[in-house]
């Protein structure tokens, strides 16, 4: 019962992350434009991320050599993810820069995770 609540945070991170950047990615790749109700959608998924997101950085008591720094790199370019998305006006440009962010965040993310388990 102990492993729920961390299994559940871990779920509803991924899972928000998944639909904000699956949206921007299907946009950008066939769309051409977000959709019309996908500001909603965007604002929740933010929403769970970061309330996931702190609540799992908040339950760990220590962390490795490097991931401070890595973890700042990780939340800049979420909050640029963010900002781009809350503040879109149709630049097609714009998404294309969230994608690329999103990437890199996923990259930094699977490195902090093995970080964390070496």
């Amino acid at each position: 019962m102990d492993a729920l609540l961390p299994v559940i945070l871990r779920w509803l991170h991924i899972a928000s992350m998944a639909v904000l950047l699956g949206g921007v990615f299907y946009a950008v790749a066939f769309a051409g434009d977000l959709a019309p109700g996908f500001k909603r959608v965007a604002y929740t998924a933010i929403g769970g991320i970061l309330v996931s997101g702190i609540m799992n950085f908040m339950r760990r008591s220590s962390f490795p050599p490097h991931y401070h720094a890595w973890f700042g790199i990780k939340v800049l370019l979420a909050l640029h993810i963010f900002a781009v998305i809350l503040t879109y006006r149709g630049k097609r440009r714009a998404l294309v820069g969230v994608v690329i962010s999103g990437a890199l965040v996923l990259a930094i993310s699977a490195y902090l995770r093995f970080l964390t388990m070496a």
